[in-house]
């Protein structure tokens, strides 16, 4: 009985704090040695993308409104799988466009075939515009 009071008073707070909207998010996963001693780091990074750092600030800002960690679409729909699906980062295509030196607009944009769904999505994503302080200015 007393563990039981004890676990409902530790949860408590620890609840009341998801209810304020802090989360905290969780350190990366790292894979096993074995599976890591077969990457072989590339040369030059000519190919890749380049994201400057108030860009990539940009970036994290508007995810971070768009899709905070931890967070779970809800739906109507007694077939859950799209809803998952919309709730993972990884669904995302992501658009970063710098408009002057303190401007940048972030689009993400549903791609629903990575959860292998093939269900078109009519509005399921957003346009951030962010300025150079990491603001949101708009949302459409």
């Amino acid at each position: 009985m007393k563990t039981s009071m004890w676990m409902a008073l530790l949860c408590l707070p620890l609840a009341g704090c998801s209810l304020l909207g802090y989360h905290k998010v969780e350190k990366a996963s790292w894979a096993p040695p074995e599976e890591a001693a077969a990457v072989v780091f590339p040369n030059s990074f000519k190919e890749g993308v380049h994201l400057e750092g108030p860009m990539m600030s940009a970036l994290e800002v508007a995810m971070n409104e768009f899709l905070p960690p931890g967070s779970e679409l809800q739906t109507q729909d007694p077939d859950k799988r799209m809803a998952q699906c919309l709730s993972r980062r990884s669904s995302y295509d992501t658009h970063v466009l710098q408009s002057g030196a303190d401007l940048f607009f972030v689009w993400f944009s549903p791609n629903p075939s990575r959860c292998g769904l093939n269900e078109p999505i009519l509005d399921g994503g957003a346009v951030y515009a962010i300025d150079g302080q990491g603001r949101i200015l708009d949302r459409r």
